[in-house]
């Protein structure tokens, strides 16, 4: 059934704006997604090795924190795993996201500057879930 949400490919988001995280959820879903959430990192962790992670997106900062902080984690678990990282912080912060994402071995690292388009994100999206069903 067309929209019907697969727990089986689920996104793993962590961010800190609730706006953010609902418009990110409202497309994941509209793309049969399920999607966990979460504004903490020892949280968001703890759900990389669960099954059918199909993809995560990560907000460069977090309140007081980094979120890059995250991708060492994220390739030590999954280092396959389809990622996004955005940011409101201009393509300095993306291009520092890049160069860690690479440094920790991360096959699959996309970035995108906010504010970026629903198409932008549906793009990352449908790849990371085709990665998953291939």
């Amino acid at each position: 059934m067309p929209g019907a949400i697969n727990p089986a490919q689920t996104v793993l988001i962590l961010d800190d704006n609730p706006a953010f995280v609902r418009a990110i959820t409202l497309a994941a879903e509209a793309s049969g997604l399920a999607v966990i959430a979460t504004e903490e990192m020892d949280e968001f962790a703890s759900f990389l090795d669960r099954p059918g992670i199909a993809a995560a997106i990560v907000d460069c900062l977090l309140g007081d924190h980094s979120g890059l902080a995250i991708l060492g984690t994220i390739a030590a678990h999954r280092a396959d795993l389809p990622t996004l990282v955005v940011s409101g912080y201009g393509e300095t912060m993306l291009a520092q996201a890049e160069q860690i994402g690479r440094r920790h071995g991360l096959q699959r690292l996309s970035t995108l500057p906010k504010p970026f388009s629903m198409a932008d994100l549906r793009r990352f999206l449908v790849g990371a879930t085709a990665a998953q069903a291939a």
